[in-house]
Order: structure tokens, then C-alpha cells, then sequence
């Protein structure tokens, strides 16, 4: 059918005719296969795509023939004065281009066919500019496929040409892959990234030469425009991540081929990634599981450290270290030179379904419950351990050689290297969708984004296409609580009405209208000026223009979970609906019923999606039940009848002399009552009178009989080998198979999570669960991403976020805090080496302080803070943000409770610790005098009674610090008082590590220790978060002047804007000083008299009475209940004298009398037995 409407369309010469066959065939058909639905479908894919390769035909004459006359349609039907139908026009022109777009997408030969670039200039010229409009995206892809010109912007005035200058290239540098004046450096070295895989090849990991790494300046990369972009943020994050952990199985191949009488024991780096090496592995067997396919069963050395422990405490060490833990990345290094990843996985088989037949069912369930001792185990043997993984990447060279590798016999000098920091789903799919969108280059506002020609100053961003259609105007009631007002990108906005009618504040204003009437928006935030309130506003405005403008759903991105969460809540509790949050990871309880996974369960599936899938779990049923008796030939591979089944197959005259008489399950044969092993007998049963040596190839067609007993042994060798190459040949074609329906049946599920997406007005999602999400994501149709904390995310993951739908992208963020987060030094802005690479440099901030060569865009900053007493803004005002301003009701805030002064430095001089001198320990610094002086201010503020857990948050920058932190409060118990019971504190996770009751109650009173009545985090963690009040723990005090990661205004700035009510800083100032953002921070509080190295606190019922500390033990002196050493002389509730040193008034309740009761018993005569404190009994 289709092939005759081609060929219909292609015949045709009169225009009239061909007008006329255009409407009643080929627009239906083009509007069919174009439509949203269809194209979006993950299930009807692959029968599109081949419709439109069919289309293309041979050498893409079928396709030229096809629109050579749609194209003379088309312009028909644009002139034809008397066509009234202006939308037919419209649907006619957007359905074809998108035909012919999809067409391009899929054959790269149409770029070196010029009739196809003779179709798009026609195409350009035949049709109105005006109606042009509403396919100009596709046609923007298509010219960009096809290399006509530049490519089209897709929304707003192409930015102003000036000279482009030639590719330049540094002195020295080393091209990629063939460009390379050495050739490629190994198999995986390309020039086109899309060549590249992911994981290292064995030969990447023992090249010894230098990854090609290209600069951040455009002008020195060999691409230019997008495509250098996208090969440079490909090649980085590829070696920031990929990178340490090949070079780390580099150092293990090294040691491994060295002979073993020269092998030292593998070693730890002192720098890369952490990784534990596990010695002497064996691959025992295979496993195949019906979820998560091939399975190998490794065996390994038991660590030292287990050397003479028994089963219960190598489990619990096991346990503890967090060791080979399930979806763990590992390595397999062998002698041979061989190197596969794997990923560690439940020893527990996937249970079989529950639509099968009782016997079947109880069949495979005999089986599924295999005895628990086979069943991997890392700590039930003292000297190996085994565990269960799982291939990575099903390599078929891989699975061939692991096969030819089983057993403990084989004599290999094998290591297992695991990475606990790396999980591939972080890095892996952002990868791969940088690696896609560098063959389609579909990045919106790439003009602005990566220029193809060189730029100077600032350039206009236009409206968003969606709203430069005719009578478009925002409605922005939702800012101004119901009262009628418009905005009309490009015209003027009297803003009166929405500066009377909104909450918003003058910044926020100008950032909202800003961000509605630009296509790409930045909005910088300083810290606690309401970024997440901005973008809910913003959010709010467009979904009450939803259906007018048809966006879809608007999909707000986030780098935290946290961030996520907390924007996603603020939506919902202000009313908008419609909304799904992608990922397993919220701690929300608000958000649980919102999830994807939750939704999706309730969506019923077509008929045609319910018969698809029972196709596909029959036809997965065959695969496994043929895997299953595969299974045993390839754990055995010389077994007889692995033989026998190869000979019935290969040569029959062989088979049948060796088992024509028939042999039972074991391969023997029964002679005058005597049973012996047919294929042993033959193999050593050679009369000792043949002595001939002939090829294999002679005897393929000899009689066995005649065979020497060398000549057996060669013949049978040979049987084993190609017997076991037929049983991989067979199993890699399953293995095929196997894949491919679960594939499909994953794009099965994948189908009904679309459906949902479609429905949702709010699609949120982290940056790491839109790339592993971006199939679906990119067929939901979304026309605005919002993506907060733009600051902090990677350049590689904003650009996966920018689907190519998106006509408008608002990056919310601040690039004065913190910036991305990356594994190697030498590719950070702040390292003098790593400049020329400043990977961790976002794309927020590069459009605000672009490079040369680079478009700088106009932003928005937001000015008002709303968290930080004025005296602690005053801090990040001075050094960073000098436009920055106070709310009225900062200036409110009460005075810190306890302390004299809400914002001190505590000036010191105690050194840090010594760095450890066993190498295998943590590099992290520490400092335990500020660990006890920490310890001590945070039980002097908890014993002020007023502040709850989440009150109260102690920060350092060093894991190291914050592990002795953790320890130290863990140990010291503290009297907390709050009004929440104690099922709400259990709800918040208030309880030690070790799992033990850390609280007891009665009534309002609780006992607990001090990590639980506060918060700590490392300054890294604590982005987007505040507390009432903060305490710092700097740790650096060395002679060196050394700051180490406080060195940064970026992290400056975060660690001194998390404050509220006061802030208490404990370090070394000299040590600090030699940082410019410190000593300004250091003079500001010196002028203001607040750093000295005695620290004042108050006593909350003796406020005259003078306290000073310098000593962690000053407090149990001076203030030992928290307030000063006087005797406590209020009366309590009883009537009794308290007994307790002077404290505050909610502990002074919460004391406990001891005295003897006085209180009568109703009913009686006779006095209380008890103690005052305590309650009396109801009877005598």
C-alpha cells in the first residue's frame, strides 16, 4: 500500500492532479505516522522506523520522488488563493516536515544525496515564511542534519555573523583516533565520541599512552560549535569518572603479569579512586537467572583481616565495612591479560512466575529453592569466600572466555578490584546520551549555547516560540491573587498591578517577567533570597497557560533529592495538580502516592499491550527452558554427552560406532554383564600395535577402531573443542534472544509509565534520573524544563536535560556557592592545571562569565535575604553579593540562648592531627581539640531547653572531622525538651547506629545524646539547608598556612550563609587568614569585636554574671547545667528547693524531686511511699 502511494505520487505531472492525490492520500498517511502519539510510542518504534526506512528506498530515490511532489503540493496548496483552510495548511506543512525529518534522523546517507538538500531549499522558498513557522523545528533539524548552511535558530534572530576563525590546536597536542599523528592510541581511541565505549576496553587499560583531553577554548578544538562541545564534555566526564578506576586495573594487570616469584602484594593508592583488591579468584560455575540473565559465581582469598575469626564475626565484619554489597562495581583482572566489569548481585534467585501451572510451578519452585549452602556466601568459609555477579556488558568474547575459565583447577593468578565510591548509573547514562545527541545535534538554543561563529558582548534572547504565536498573552492571575493581568512577550509590561497585588518582592518580579519572556533564563540567588519560591511562582504562572500555550508537562530537574523534594512539596501544598516525581529516592511522605512507580500500577494496559506481553513472557519461557538445558554441557564441557550430541549432529558413521548399540543416562554400556564407560573405553582401549600419528583432518572419515591411542586422544580433544564452541554459538544466539525480549518487554513497562507522564502538568525528576529516564522523557513532548541549582549541576548533565522539545529552559542557581562536584583534581577550575579543563565549571555559569568566544546572556539576581541576622549577611555582603539586602523581619530574630554574642570566632592554636601513617586509612584531616570544644558549645546550647533536633546544626568540611564528630556527641547524653513524642522522634530516625534505644521519655522530657539533638553534615552536603543556629568546626591549624578545601569563596560562601540566629566559628584565624575571602571575613569580625580566644556565654537567670571559655573543660566549670556555677535558688513545682546548678527554665521543670512525698492518698490517711518526682498511685 505504501509502496503504491509512492509510486502514485511519483507518476503524477499535472499540479492540479497532484494537489488533489496529496490531500485525499498522502497527508492522511503523513499525519498517521506523524502523529505525537505514534511518534512518542517506545512500542510502535521499531514498526515506524521501518516505514520510514522504507520510504527512504534504495540510495533514498524513493524518498526524493515522495517529497519532490509533496514539496510542489505544498506549495500549491500555500498559494492556492482560494484554499480557505488556512489550518489545513498549517497540519500539512508540519505533518510533512516531520515525515521528512524522521527520514533524515534515520538514513545518514541523505546527507550525501544533494536532491535532498535541492528539497529543503525548495521547501524554504515554495512556502510562506509565516507558515513555515509552525514546522520551523523540524526543519531546523533537518537542515542540521544535512549540513545545509548553518543551522536555523530555533527561535528568535540568528545572532550577528562575524569572521569564523579556523580550528587551532595546542602546541603538541595529540589528536584523537586516527587524527592522531601517532595513530589511535588503543581499540577505543576515536574521533567520534559515538564510537567510544563506555567502560574501558582491555587495550585502553594497557595503553600506555595519554587520553586525548580537549581544552575549555573553543578556538583549540578540533570541532567546532556543538559538536566540540559535545566531544569535550564527553571526553572529561568520560576520564573523570572512567578514568581513575582504568588506571587503577592498569596498576593490578601490571602486578598480575609480572612472574610470581616477583609479585608484591597489591597496594593502595594514595591517590585516584579507593578500591579493595581481592586476591587468588576462581570463576567456579555458571548461573542463568530469569531476571537478571548470565550469573558467575566467583570464589576469593578471605581478606586478612578475617585470618582466624569464626562465621559470626566475619559476618558481622562483612556487614560492617559495607564490603562487595549488592550492585557493587568490580573488576575481574586475570594473568591472562583479560579484564571484565561486573556488578555484584543477590545470591538469591528471582522466584519463577505465578502464571504457570501447579506442576510446572512447583517444578521450577524445587528448583529455585536449591539447597542454601550452594548458594553463594562471603563469610560461611574461613578461608574463601564467594559471591554471585553479574556481567556488566554481555560481551560475547567475554562469555566465551569465562566459559573456557571455570573451574578451581584452572592455575590463573586472578583479582577481583572493587570501586564502593563508583556506581555506573550515575555516570553511564549521561554518557551515552551525550554520545547520542552528538549524531542527532537536536540541543536547543545551541546558537547560544555553542556557537558555531565567534561572539562578542551581550546578545537578546527572544521569547519562547510556543509564545511568538499571534494573540498570545501570559495570564498572570496567579501572581496576583485572582486580579486580570497580560504579558505579551515583546511588548511593553506595566508592572503596577502585579507590584501591588503579588508577594513576590521587586527582584523576584523581575526575574518572574524575565523568565517568562525568554526562551533560555538565568536567575542567580544568592543565598535565602527565595530562589525555590521564585521558581514555584514561575511554575504557577505557566501552568495556568498550560492549554493555551500546549506545553505538556513541565519537568523540573534538581541535582539533590533533597531539593527535589522540597520543590515538589511547596507545589503541591500550594495546589497543583497533576503531579509525578520520577526515582526511588524521596524521603517525602507527602510525595509517596505522587511517585511513578505508584502511579503506574494503576494505569490498566490496551489489549494489544496485555497480548504483547504474554507473547513475549511465552517466547521468554522457551528462551530460558532452552538456556536451562544448555546449562550443564557448559559447566562441563568434556562430558560424554556433550560428545555424543555433537557427533549425532557432526558425523554420524563416529556416533554411531562409539553409541549405536545404545548406552544408558551415565554413558555406559552393558557387555555379557558387565557395564563399562563407552567413550573412556574407546579413548584408552587402543591396541598397542598401532602406533600411527595422522592429522585430525585423516581421521574425521577414519574407523575408530584402527586409531592409535595418541590419535584418540587427538580426535576426542577435538570433539570437546568444537562441541563446546557449537554449545556457545547456541547459547550467545539465546543469550540474543533473551536480551531482545526483555528489552521489549521493558519498553512494554516503559509504555505505561509514558502514558502517565503524558497526563502530568509536573514532571520531577533528579539530573542522574532524567539521563537513565530519557527515552520516555524525551517522548512526554515538554516545551519548558526548570532546572534549580543550575550552579551545581554538571555542564554535561543541563545539556541531557535540555530535551529537544524544550522551547523554554529557566536555570535557577548561584554560581558564588557551590559548584559541581567532580573526582579529579587536575580537572577543577580553582587548580592552576586544571583551567584549561574546568570541568566542574556549569553551564549556569559559563553563560554568565562566558570564555572568550562565548555569548554572555542577561540574567536576573535576586537581592532580598530572608534567613541570616543582618551582622551574619553582613559577612557574604561585603566579600560577594555587595547588592544584597536584609528583610525587615531578620532584624527580629531573638538573641542565641546561652550565648552572649550571636556571631563569634573562637581563635585557637591547637594544631590538627598528624596525617596517619598507614596508607590504607583515610587521607580526611581532623582536629580533636575542636572535636572537644564542638562537643562541649553543643551541650551548653542543648541545656538552654529550647532548641529541637533540627534547630541546631554543627558543620566541617572533612569526612574525617565529621566521623570523630559523629562519635564524640554519640557518646555524651544531654536532657532534651520538646514537644513532639517520642513516636515522631523514632520517625526521624533518633536512634544510634548500632541500632539501641537512644531516648526514654516521660511526657515531654527525653534523654538522648547530642548527635541526636542535632544536625551535622559536611559543608558540601549542607547546600540549600539552614538552622536556627550553626557551629563550624575549620580543623585546619598547621604551620603551613595550609586551608585545604576551605580555600574557595564558593565554599566560604556556603559554610557562612547556613545561619539564622548566630553562628559560632572554631579555627585557626592565622591559619585562615592567608585566603582572601577569609581575611576579609576575619577583619570584618574583628572591627565588630567578634573573634578573640575566650568565648563569652550567658547565664539565662544570671545574665550579669560573667562567662568566659577557651577550654573544652571551662564549660563543666563555669557553666556545668548551662548557665553559671551557682547554686540553682528557684523553688520547684513541689514546693522543694532545687538542689541542681543554676540552669534554664524548661530543665529546672524537667528535674526530678527526690524528696519524700508529703502528698496524702484520696480514700486514706496514710502518706505517699514515693519519691516527690514521681507520680502516686491511684490506691494506698
Amino acid at each position: 500500500m505504501i509502496k503504491a502511494l509512492v509510486d502514485e505520487q511519483a507518476e503524477v505531472v499535472e499540479l492540479e492532479t497532484k494537489l488533489r492525490k496529496y490531500k485525499d492520500r498522502t497527508l492522511p498517511f503523513f499525519r498517521t505516522i506523524s502523529h505525537p502519539d505514534i511518534l512518542s510510542s517506545l512500542i510502535l518504534e521499531t514498526p515506524l522506523d521501518t516505514i520510514c526506512t522504507f520510504l527512504f528506498g534504495p540510495n533514498g530515490r524513493r524518498a526524493i520522488n515522495l517529497f519532490k511532489a509533496t514539496t510542489s503540493a505544498l506549495g500549491a496548496l500555500a498559494w492556492d488563493e482560494t484554499a480557505k483552510d488556512e489550518e489545513l495548511t498549517s497540519i500539512a506543512v508540519t505533518a510533512s516536515l516531520a515525515v521528512l525529518e524522521r527520514i533524515v534522523e534515520l538514513n545518514q546517507g541523505a546527507q550525501v544525496i544533494t536532491e535532498f538538500t535541492s528539497i529543503v531549499n525548495d521547501l524554504s522558498t515554495t512556502i510562506p515564511e509565516q507558515l513555515l513557522q509552525v514546522g520551523s523545528r523540524s526543519l531546523a533539524r533537518i537542515r542540521q542534519r544535512l549540513g545545509v548552511g548553518a543551522a536555523m535558530p530555533l527561535s528568535g534572530d540568528r545572532p550577528p555573523e562575524q569572521k569564523r576563525h579556523g580550528p587551532v590546536f595546542e602546541l603538541g597536542s595529540d589528536l584523537p583516533g586516527a587524527l592522531s599523528e601517532l595513530g589511535p592510541r588503543h581499540d577505543n581511541d576515536h574521533a567520534n565520541i559515538f564510537d567510544i565505549k563506555i567502560l574501558p576496553t582491555t587495550d585502553e587499560i594497557q595503553s600506555p599512552r595519554l587520553e586525548y583531553l580537549p581544552s575549555s577554548d573553543p578556538t583549540k578544538q578540533y570541532l567546532p560549535g556543538l559538536a566540540g562541545l559535545l566531544d569535550r564534555q564527553f571526553r572529561l566526564l568520560r576520564e573523570d569518572t572512567v578514568g581513575q578506576f582504568r588506571d587503577a586495573v592498569q596498576m593490578e594487570c601490571k602486578r598480575l603479569t609480572r612472574p610470581a616469584n616477583a609479585q608484591s602484594p597489591p597496594k593502595r593508592q594514595n591517590n585516584g579512586v579507593r578500591n579493595i583488591i581481592y586476591q587468588n579468584v576462581a570463576l567456579l560455575r555458571l548461573e542463568f537467572d530469569r531476571k537478571r540473565g548470565l550469573q558467575v559465581v566467583a570464589e576469593f582469598d578471605q581478606p586478612p583481616a578475617l585470618a582466624k575469626k569464626g562465621a559470626k564475626e566475619r559476618e558481622k565484619w562483612w556487614r560492617n565495612t559495607k564490603q562487595l554489597e549488592i550492585d557493587a562495581f568490580v573488576c575481574l583482572v586475570s594473568s591472562t591479560g583479560r579484564v571484565i566489569f561486573f556488578s555484584v548481585c543477590d545470591p538469591a534467585p528471582t522466584p519463577p512466575p505465578k502464571n504457570k501451572s501447579d506442576e510446572e510451578r512447583d517444578d521450577r519452585l524445587a528448583r529455585y529453592w536449591r539447597a542454601s549452602d550452594q548458594r553463594p556466601n562471603l563469610f560461611k568459609h574461613a578461608d574463601r569466600a564467594t559471591l554471585m555477579l553479574s556481567l556488566v556488558e554481555d560481551h560475547s568474547e567475554d562469555i566465551t572466555w569465562i566459559n573456557g575459565h571455570l573451574g578451581k583447577a584452572r592455575k590463573l593468578r586472578q583479582s577481583l578490584v572493587e570501586f564502593p565510591g563508583i556506581l555506573l548509573p550515575s555516570f553511564q547514562p549521561t554518557l551515552q546520551a551525550i554520545q547520542k545527541m552528538s549524531r542527532t545535534l537536536d540541543l536547543p538554543f545551541s546558537q547560544f549555547i555553542a556557537p558555531d561563529i565567534q561572539h562578542a558582548g551581550n546578545v537578546e534572547i527572544p521569547a519562547p516560540a510556543y509564545s511568538r504565536r499571534p494573540g498570545f498573552a501570559f495570564n498572570l492571575e496567579t501572581l496576583t491573587g485572582g486580579e486580570p493581568l497580560r504579558l505579551t512577550p515583546g511588548q511593553p509590561f506595566d508592572d503596577t498591578t502585579l507590584r501591588e497585588r503579588s508577594t513576590l518582592d521587586d527582584a523576584q518580579r523581575r526575574s518572574t517577567i524575565n523568565a517568562l519572556r525568554s526562551c533560555i533564563a538565568l536567575i542567580q540567588g544568592p543565598p535565602g533570597t527565595g530562589k525555590s519560591y521564585t521558581g514555584v511562582a514561575i511554575i504557577k504562572a505557566l501552568l495556568k497557560n498550560r492549554n493555551v500555550a500546549q506545553l505538556g508537562p513541565i519537568i523540573c530537574v534538581s541535582y539533590t533529592n533533597h531539593a527535589l523534594d522540597q520543590l515538589l512539596e511547596h507545589l503541591v501544598k500550594d495546589g497543583v495538580e497533576q503531579l509525578i516525581r520520577l526515582g526511588s529516592r524521596s524521603k517525602s511522605d507527602l510525595l509517596q502516592d505522587l511517585n511513578l512507580h505508584q502511579i503506574s500500577k494503576e494505569i490498566r494496559p490496551t489489549k494489544t499491550e496485555g497480548y504483547e506481553k504474554h507473547r513475549l513472557y511465552e517466547n521468554l519461557d522457551i528462551v530460558l527452558d532452552e538456556i536451562e538445558e544448555l546449562m550443564p554441557g557448559l559447566r562441563d564441557p568434556a562430558h560424554w554427552s556433550n560428545v555424543k550430541d555433537y557427533l549425532e549432529t557432526h558425523q554420524n558413521s563416529h556416533s554411531q560406532q562409539l553409541f549405536g548399540r545404545g548406552v544408558d543416562e551415565n554413558g555406559f554400556q552393558e557387555v555379557k554383564g558387565k557395564k563399562f564407560n563407552v567413550l573412556n573405553s574407546w579413548i584408552n582401549g587402543a591396541p598397542k600395535r598401532i602406533t600411527s600419528t595422522r592429522a585430525v583432518s585423516e581421521l574425521l572419515n577414519a574407523n575408530l577402531k584402527d586409531m592409535s591411542g595418541l590419535e584418540r586422544s587427538a580426535l576426542h580433544k577435538h570433539w570437546v573443542q568444537q562441541s563446546t564452541r557449537e554449545l556457545n554459538r547456541r547459547f550467545l544466539h539465546l543469550l540474543d534472544s533473551y536480551r531482545h525480549i526483555r528489552d521489549s518487554l521493558k519498553k512494554c513497562h516503559q509504555e505505561l509509565d509514558l502514558r502517565c507522564l503524558l497526563r502530568a502538568h509536573v514532571i520531577g525528576v533528579t539530573t542522574a534520573g532524567l539521563a537513565r529516564n530519557l527515552d520516555v522523557l524525551r517522548r512526554v513532548r515538554a516545551k519548558v524544563v526548570m532546572i534549580e541549582e543550575a550552579g551545581e549541576v554538571l555542564e554535561a548533565h543541563t545539556l541531557t536535560a535540555l530535551l529537544p522539545s524544550v522551547e523554554h529552559a529557566i536555570l535557577i542557581g548561584d554560581h558564588e556557592q557551590l559548584r559541581p562536584q567532580i573526582n579529579n583534581y587536575e580537572f577543577q577550575y580553582d587548580n592552576p592545571r586544571g583551567a584549561k579543563s574546568s570541568l566542574d565549571i556549569s553551564l549556569f555559569e559559563r553563560l554568565i562569565h562566558p570564555q572568550s568566544g562565548y555569548p554572555k546572556l542577561p540574567y536576573s539576581s535576586l537581592e532580598v535575604q530572608r534567613r541570616m541576622y543582618p551582622s551574619i549577611a553582613e559577612l557574604i555582603r561585603s566579600t560577594l553579593y555587595p547588592k544584597l539586602q536584609d528583610h525587615l523581619s531578620v532584624s527580629t530574630y531573638p538573641e542565641v540562648d546561652g550565648m552572649r554574642k550571636r556571631l563569634f570566632w573562637l581563635d585557637h592554636n591547637e594544631k590538627e592531627d598528624a596525617s596517619p601513617s598507614n596508607p590504607g586509612q583515610s587521607f580526611s584531616k581532623t582536629n580533636s581539640w575542636e572535636v572537644e570544644m564542638t562537643a562541649a558549645l553543643v551541650s551548653h546550647l542543648v541545656r538552654q531547653g529550647i532548641y529541637r533536633n533540627e534547630d541546631i546544626a554543627v558543620l566541617t568540611p572533612y569526612l574525617g572531622q565529621l566521623q570523630k564528630l559523629k562519635q564524640r556527641l554519640r557518646s555524651t547524653f544531654a536532657i532534651v525538651v520538646g514537644d513532639r513524642d517520642l513516636e515522631d522522634l523514632e520517625a526521624k530516625g533518633l536512634e544510634d547506629d548500632n541500632g539501641e534505644e537512644t531516648s526514654a521519655t516521660t511526657g515531654s522530657v527525653r534523654k538522648t545524646t547530642l548527635l541526636n539533638a542535632l544536625r551535622i553534615a559536611t559543608v558540601d552536603n549542607f547546600q540549600g539547608e539552614e538552622a536556627k543556629v550553626i557551629i563550624i568546626s575549620l580543623v585546619r591549624s598547621n604551620d603551613e598556612r595550609n586551608c585545604g578545601f576551605l580555600k574557595t569563596s564558593n565554599r566560604i560562601n556556603v559554610l557562612l550563609s547556613r545561619a539564622r540566629y548566630g553562628m559560632y566559628i572554631i579555627g585557626n584565624a592565622h591559619t585562615a587568614r592567608c585566603v582572601s575571602m577569609w581575611d576579609q571575613v576575619i577583619t570584618i569580625l574583628e572591627n565588630d569585636g567578634n573573634l578573640g580566644q575566650t568565648l563569652a556565654l550567658c547565664c539565662p537567670r544570671h545574665k550579669g554574671t560573667p562567662i568566659e571559655v577557651s577550654e573544652p573543660d571551662d564549660f563543666s566549670i563555669l557553666s556545668p547545667e548551662g548557665g553559671c556555677d551557682r547554686k540553682c535558688i528557684s523553688r520547684l513545682r513541689c514546693g522543694h528547693a532545687c538542689i541542681n546548678k543554676c540552669h534554664s527554665e524548661p530543665l529546672h521543670d524537667a528535674v526530678r524531686c527526690l524528696e519524700r512525698c508529703q502528698r496524702v492518698k484520696q480514700g486514706c490517711d496514710h502518706a505517699c511511699p514515693k519519691v516527690c518526682g514521681d507520680p502516686c498511685g491511684s490506691k494506698c
